[in-house]
């Protein structure tokens, strides 16, 4: 038996597991009363034609509040403290949720309804026709088992916008220390998502990027290895902070065809970004990341393969952690820029936001702005 025949027969034998822990846990909320099926919607994003719609469904109370609509979130006042117990306690509740998989579940598109069926994790993740609809955001409803109901919302890309921007998201807009274990546990588990710390000065520089004067206004994407469980907690920190709203792409974790425990880095960024460059072939990309994981390399692959459709490059140095990726860094970002790309390694978004206001990408005055939110003046 060679070592690929071993790795898929315990990635078969983890999902088999998975399958009999999932069905003891969906038992044991039905006993608890979560015995009714809620729909989780996801921000989707599409051109005028075709759209990108995603959900979960998940077995909940009957009389539980659905998760508020994206709209909902968007100036929202900040909630009020918590206590470290309750904090944990809605954490973990964010992680022990119970999957709907292979239900059918109605997307109510204005070219018609489509009926899909969740997955074995109880995603829907699925494109749909539209019929030329206007740009901006669109809200399309959802249905499933039981009467659950929810809205999700959907970013229709103006066809004359021409660059958009792809986000990191752990240390690249907020800090996560996703590269260092208990740290990223500390921060998820036991900080309620107001004290959050976004870092600074990137919210302002995302909101120049995004919005520059006179034009229409550009996407972002959010792209991270983060559980789709916190999906609800970022959205509500880009809400709180003051970044512009866009899809959040996360992945799933859990064994997979691709890994036992989470999807790497290098198996889920390259594949969503390409994938985003195909959905909106209209758009040159700003990629933003850190340098605390395979950003660097990731971005550079992608420079390197469709050059004419990245913009620029934007890696933040990590303090207080020696990578030993300094020099490394360095020699990938001047191999890039040689081949025509703009790839930068900064210390803080000010340099980000000098960069670009000299290749155009954000106004003059944006730089100010950004200096102004890191104290600098």
């Amino acid at each position: 038996m060679t070592g690929a025949d071993g790795r898929r027969r315990i990635t078969s034998a983890m999902l088999a597991l998975e399958d009999v822990v999932e069905a003891g846990i969906g038992a044991f909320a039905q006993i608890g009363g979560r015995r009714y099926p809620m729909i989780v919607p996801f921000i989707g994003h599409g051109t005028s034609r075709r759209a990108r719609v995603g959900a979960r469904l998940v077995l909940g109370h009957r009389n539980a509040e659905p998760p508020p609509a994206p709209a909902a979130l968007v100036g929202d006042a900040e909630p009020s403290p918590r206590s470290r117990r309750a904090v944990l306690r809605v954490s973990l509740a964010r992680f022990l949720t119970v999957e709907v998989p292979r239900a059918a579940v109605t997307i109510h598109a204005p070219g018609g309804d489509v009926v899909v069926r969740t997955d074995r994790d109880g995603y829907v993740d699925h494109e749909v026709e539209l019929p030329d609809v206007e740009p901006g955001w669109l809200e399309i409803g959802l249905t499933g088992p039981e009467g659950a109901t929810a809205t999700a919302r959907v970013l229709v890309v103006d066809p004359v916008v021409d660059v958009g921007v792809i986000s990191d998201v752990d240390d690249t807009i907020l800090h996560t220390g996703l590269t260092r274990g208990l740290d990223f546990l500390r921060a998820t588990l036991l900080t309620d998502v107001e004290e959050r710390t976004p870092l600074p000065g990137a919210a302002a520089l995302y909101r120049a990027l995004v919005g520059k004067e006179g034009k229409p206004e550009r996407p972002v994407f959010y792209v991270s290895t983060s559980p789709w469980n916190l999906h609800e907690m970022l959205l509500q920190f880009v809400s709180l902070r003051g970044f512009p709203l866009g899809p959040l792409l996360l992945t799933d974790w859990g064994p997979s065809h691709t890994g036992l425990f989470r999807i790497g880095a290098q198996a889920h960024k390259p594949a969503l970004v390409r994938r985003l460059l195909d959905e909106h072939p209209h758009l040159r990309l700003v990629l933003i990341g850190d340098s605390g994981q395979e950003d660097p390399e990731i971005y550079a692959d992608i420079a390197r393969d469709r050059p004419d459709r990245v913009a620029a490059i934007y890696i933040r140095r990590i303090t207080g952690l020696d990578l030993g990726r300094g020099g490394e860094i360095e020699r990938l970002a001047a191999e890039i820029t040689a081949l025509g790309v703009p790839m930068l390694a900064v210390d803080d978004s000010g340099d980000i936001a000098v960069h670009a206001a000299g290749q155009g990408l954000v106004d003059d005055a944006a730089v100010a702005s950004v200096r102004a939110e890191l104290g600098s003046g």
